[in-house]
């Protein structure tokens, strides 16, 4: 018996349909099975900062999913080089969340652009006490990740909410305002001054005066022999007009300590440091690492502040924090 032609066609671009249904929906990452992404944005003196929750795959039935929180560090925002892991993590079965400091992509707050190492604390401390209510995950096993500038707020932040945090992920952080500052190449200086300088002099309800974050061999806000190409290598798109940072980050960046909070987070706390970082002496690291409670320090020879992010050290980073969080978090 032969099967009607036009049968035949309309079943063919049926599968094709259903095959191109099912890529819609399966996300291009290294999830096997599709997840659930949902808003989190949650309110913040005042305003709100814009946050997602990635839910992975739940059978009908488990306990609900602990939950880590990200942010990123300098300027930087939660679509620049988070995914790779937060990937990771969903697939080990957490719901990861990641969100935007006020003033940065789509939260809220004026002015716009401030790296502020107290305020995005602000931020932290309300987005664990936010997460941690919420009914689709378990807040009482919480975790928390943050790199460079947000690597020491996430200890200053689980210090404050030591009964919530269980597991801190500290990547190249920022711990001593002064020795980071003193890095700062002295040609730049009596720049960096003069600009800080005029902004803080704006009133409340003037656009801040803005420098670059970074740039190719000249002034900026972060310069290092491998800030321009390690922080152009986590934007998706190449860097844009959000190449920028107010000025008075000049001054205030000196007077923020978080490493100083160390002793006191009570959750295990997994540090990874770059040996050659030319941003942050390793030597204040390494002294943050020491009073850790409950610390675990991995040093990875050889790499710079960005190395992290991408490559072969990536996946070497990736798979210690994932394991991290599993021990920490799952049982």
């Amino acid at each position: 018996m032969h099967a009607n032609p036009l049968f035949l066609r309309l079943s063919s671009l049926a599968a094709a349909f259903a095959g191109l249904t099912l890529a819609t929906i399966t996300p291009t990452s290294l999830h096997a099975q599709p997840v659930t992404v949902v808003d989190a944005t949650f309110a913040c003196q005042q305003t709100t900062c814009d946050a997602d929750l990635v839910l992975p795959t739940q059978v009908p039935g488990a306990p609900k999913p602990p939950v880590i929180i990200m942010a990123h560090g300098f300027g930087l925002l939660k679509d620049h080089g988070l995914a790779p892991f937060a990937d990771r993590f969903v697939k080990a079965g957490f719901a990861v969340v990641r969100f935007d400091y006020r003033g940065f992509g789509k939260s809220g707050g004026e002015p716009r652009l401030v790296v502020d190492g107290k305020a995005h604390v602000k931020d932290w401390v309300a987005a664990i006490d936010a997460i941690s209510k919420r009914t689709d995950v378990d807040g009482q096993r919480l975790g928390i990740w943050g790199t460079s500038y947000s690597g020491g707020h996430v200890l200053v932040a689980a210090a404050e909410r030591p009964d919530v945090v269980k597991a801190v992920s500290s990547q190249v952080p920022f711990v001593n305002g002064i020795s980071s500052s003193l890095n700062f190449p002295i040609k730049y200086q009596p720049q960096a001054g003069f600009y800080a300088l005029r902004d803080l002099t704006r009133g409340s309800k003037d656009e801040p005066l803005y420098v670059p974050i970074v740039a190719k061999d000249g002034f900026a806000a972060l310069v290092c022999d491998e800030c321009f190409d390690g922080y152009t290598a986590i934007h998706p798109n190449g860097l844009g007009n959000d190449n920028k940072v107010a000025a008075r980050i000049f001054m205030t960046l000196p007077f923020y300590f978080p490493g100083s909070s160390a002793a006191d987070v009570k959750a295990p706390t997994l540090m990874v440091a770059a040996e050659n970082d030319g941003l942050i002496p390793i030597s204040k690291v390494r002294d943050a690492a020491k009073a850790l409670k409950h610390g675990e320090y991995v040093e990875l020879k050889g790499a710079n502040h960005f190395s992290p992010y991408t490559g072969t050290l990536f996946e070497q980073v990736v798979s210690k924090q994932t394991a991290f969080f599993v021990q920490n978090l799952m049982h």
